[in-house]
């Protein structure tokens, strides 16, 4: 088994970056892809501080359930995706997407077979792409989501710049928890990506 992530552009009117936009001060996480014919559905988990507010500007291909006030689950009904096509037919699994300015990161589990495969799909395709990262699951240390998304909401509300530009207690309190359990989330979270760094440098 193989963990796999590509980087490419952002396709021009591609309904994940229009989704970002709208959704630019929330947590946007990619939990399934279906392919239907030559056409994609997607679900995808959204966590903002008024949830409600949010889903107001949404297109009407996505079908939407609130779970809490700060969380909810958007499908995105069939829409077309020339990547995520020949990654889904080469035998692939995407298991998350990131949509970061103009790029998408996407993350894929594959065997060594289906891997060749999608190579070849997306050079059909004519696919501009970067592979980011290639390795087996055990010589990497994953983040859980709730670590993710609390260090994606620091990182980008500058609370690693100098000076900080937001505080622990801010970001506690958007995630509606106690500072000192967000402290040790982001700790934990940290600790992972520091092993991760120094093992793939063989220090």
């Amino acid at each position: 088994m193989l963990e796999v992530e590509i980087k490419t552009r952002l396709p021009e009117k591609c309904a994940l970056g229009s989704l970002k936009t709208i959704a630019s001060d929330c947590i946007l996480k990619i939990e399934g892809f279906s392919k239907k014919n030559e056409s994609i559905k997607s679900l995808l988990k959204v966590k903002a501080e008024r949830v409600r507010d949010l889903l107001l500007n949404l297109p009407l291909q996505c079908d939407v359930a609130i779970t809490s006030e700060r969380d909810a689950k958007i499908l995105l009904k069939e829409h077309s995706c020339f990547i995520a096509l020949p990654i889904l037919e080469s035998g692939c699994i995407i298991t998350s997407v990131e949509v970061k300015e103009n790029s998408v990161i996407w993350q894929i589990v594959c065997d060594d077979e289906d891997f060749l495969a999608l190579i070849e799909k997306l050079k059909d395709a004519k696919v501009e792409f970067e592979i980011v990262y290639k390795g087996r699951p055990e010589g990497r240390s994953v983040l859980t989501f709730r670590e993710e998304e609390v260090l994606r909401f620091a990182l980008e509300k500058g609370y690693f710049d100098f000076p900080r530009k937001i505080r622990l207690e801010e970001i506690a309190a958007h995630f509606g928890i106690a500072a000192s359990t967000i402290s040790e989330i982001m700790r934990r979270g940290q600790k992972k990506i520091l092993e991760k760094y120094f093992r793939e440098m063989k220090l």
